[in-house]
């Protein structure tokens, strides 16, 4: 077998394996609750070691947030392919639904990764860990707007106006995340359907304020 092949087969068992610590972790989060679940018990249900949960994994928040963070990274990485004239918000619309249709997570999953990291009328540690990620998710974001603002223009865009539109953007989401969940809806349609509504009235509200 060919070395390239052979590595790519090694890399396909290593993602395998590494989705199968995140989902199991998950539904053990959504029997059990987040804090009683061990990394052992991970590890079980997963059919691996606690040192192979290690070798993917720092601690069980990191597996906790995996979600959030994936879902991060392909939208930084689908926004850099984005035209460099292209509005904030319509950059970061389009490169979200790019992300997503990447992960094309299943609903009852998405249930279990939502309702942990951003639940409805509680809070918790792991909920204060996500919101601190979804910050540092946001200053990337505006930073990508800042330092590709190259060709300048007749507006060219500052530091505030950077943040405030990855911040939008990333408050439309959740708002639209958590609407999805106090529905009880297990359908990631329905959650796209309504982050596109969230999204589009940010996009007519901020170009009437343009015509203003």
């Amino acid at each position: 077998m060919p070395e390239q092949q052979a590595e790519s087969l090694r890399e396909r068992k290593k993602r395998r394996t590494r989705q199968s610590i995140i989902d199991v972790a998950h539904a053990l989060f959504h029997v059990n609750d987040y804090d009683t679940t061990t990394v052992e018990a991970i590890a079980a249900g997963a059919e691996v070691s606690v040192r192979t949960f290690f070798r993917y994994f720092a601690n069980k928040e990191e597996v906790a947030l995996a979600p959030l963070d994936e879902m991060g990274e392909l939208t930084l990485t689908a926004l850099r392919r984005r035209p460099a004239d292209e509005p904030p918000l319509t950059a970061l619309r389009a490169a979200v639904l790019d992300a997503w249709t990447i992960m094309s997570p299943d609903g009852e999953s998405l249930r279990h990764y939502t309702d942990h990291l951003l639940p409805i009328g509680k809070a918790s540690a792991l909920a204060g860990a996500a919101q601190n990620r979804i910050v540092a998710l946001g200053d990337r974001f505006a930073l990508e707007f800042v330092e590709g603002d190259d060709a300048g223009g007749p507006q060219p865009r500052t530091d505030l106006h950077a943040s405030l539109a990855a911040f939008a953007f990333l408050a439309a989401v959740q708002v639209a995340v958590r609407a999805w969940c106090a529905s009880d809806s297990t359908d990631p349609a329905d959650l796209v359907a309504n982050a596109l509504i969230c999204l589009d009235s940010l996009v007519v509200e901020r170009n009437s304020a343009h015509r203003a």
